[in-house]
């Protein structure tokens, strides 16, 4: 039986808080120009087939391309620099720079590269993979005012 919004909201659930992780290093593996560092995850309770929510950065130097193809969706939301996506469906190189914004599809196949380097926020319907480093054990118990 589902539950309406209105029961849904009498029970009332904290936020989750981690303050500064987006100021917070993200070191790229031994031999590698980009990395992952999910950073928060949660399994969602109210829709008929229940999936993953993930959040983190996407780090980007100078270096080879990374390739990619999606088996879930994702979102990403440039915060800083350059990411440059060659979208093989339609050999098309997109140019993202801080405040753009790129949905990729289950089924998207790209390549990411950039000439300098580049940061953005992305949320993912899969579980983590690659934990923010830093990150553990950082979120707030309770707010702060």
């Amino acid at each position: 039986m589902k539950q309406s919004i209105s029961e849904m909201s009498d029970k009332l659930v904290p936020l989750t808080v981690i303050k500064g992780a987006g100021h917070e290093f993200i070191p790229l593996p031994q031999g590698e120009n980009a990395t992952t560092a999910d950073f928060h995850s949660i399994r969602t309770k109210t829709t008929d087939s229940p999936s993953y929510f993930t959040s983190g950065f996407y780090k980007i130097e100078a270096g080879s391309q990374r390739p990619a193809h999606y088996n879930f969706e994702e979102t990403k939301y440039v915060l800083s620099g350059q990411i440059d996506i060659l979208d093989e469906a339609t050999g098309v190189t997109h140019h993202l720079v801080p405040g753009d914004f790129a949905f990729f599809h289950v089924g998207s196949k790209v390549k990411f590269s950039t000439k300098s380097s580049g940061l953005a926020f992305y949320a993912v319907t899969r579980p983590i993979r690659n934990p923010h480093p830093n990150l553990e054990g950082r979120e707030e118990k309770k707010a702060r005012l």
